[in-house]
């Protein structure tokens, strides 16, 4: 996969229009988001080298809108210009933040889902189709049933999917993972929430632009200035929307 064509899908994306995120629904044809990274940098959820300088994790919840807008109008241009040239790993820590409460748990079943993609070797695949085709939090964007068509067209096998997605086993993983980064999050404000080399980087959709500030200074050997939790953070349900709680400060994954 070539620079160019990374940008392509990046553009792409921007020409489908980020407002078809919430326009779908759930019946309707999904909307493709356009992004294919190159197969040899995808490892599970992790993308990149393991060597890179640097390390980009991402907290974030499926249903989460901002998290969303970052995968895939912010983390292209990254790939393009820091994994790809094997200076930066990305690494998504998916998890259940919205809805823990609601019926569906959509955030939980989605966050299973991706899983499920790891086993196929497709989660950065799934990962793409589930955030463009977002259709609201907790109004049926993410039930098995839907999951399973967005996996389908993200080029998975269906019958695996849909056979692994409800299992206790991974459900339990799920829930394991949303045990461990809740505390973490709610800590410093909200997802999408990025650590760089470990330490909290910032809250909140952050654009390519500044993403590469802040990756700029970890590779120069600096440090990273976070950018503090503002009104384009998915809150959840402990956390505050305007910045860190007033519990302790979460470790460095």
């Amino acid at each position: 996969m070539t620079l160019a064509a990374v940008v392509v899908g990046v553009l792409i994306v921007i020409g489908v229009g980020y407002s078809q995120l919430s326009g779908a629904g759930n019946g309707a044809a999904l909307v493709n988001p356009g992004i294919a990274y190159p197969v040899s940098l995808q490892h599970a959820n992790t993308l990149g080298s393991s060597a890179a300088p640097v390390k980009l994790e991402v907290y974030d919840d499926f249903q989460c809108p901002y998290c969303a807008e970052s995968a895939i109008t912010s983390e292209p241009a990254i790939v393009s210009k820091y994994v790809i040239p094997g200076r930066v790993q990305l690494v998504h820590h998916d998890f259940e933040w919205i809805g823990t409460t609601s019926p569906g748990r959509e955030s939980r079943l989605a966050a299973a889902g991706a899983i499920c993609a790891e086993q196929q070797g497709k989660y950065w695949d799934y990962a793409h189709w589930v955030f463009a085709n977002q259709i609201g939090e907790n109004v049926g964007s993410f039930t098995q049933e839907r999951l399973t068509r967005i996996a389908t067209a993200a080029g998975l096998d269906a019958t695996a999917f849909g056979a692994c997605i409800g299992r206790s086993d991974v459900l339990a993983q799920v829930d394991a993972n949303t045990a461990a980064f809740t505390p973490i999050v709610a800590a410093h404000g909200g997802t999408p929430m990025y650590f760089i080399n470990g330490t909290f980087a910032g809250a909140g959709y952050q654009t390519a632009d500044q993403l590469s500030t802040l990756l700029n200074a970890a590779l120069a050997g600096g440090t990273t200035a976070p950018a503090s939790a503002g009104p384009e953070t998915s809150a959840g349900p402990t956390a505050s929307p305007t910045g860190p709680s007033a519990s302790p400060a979460g470790s460095a994954p």
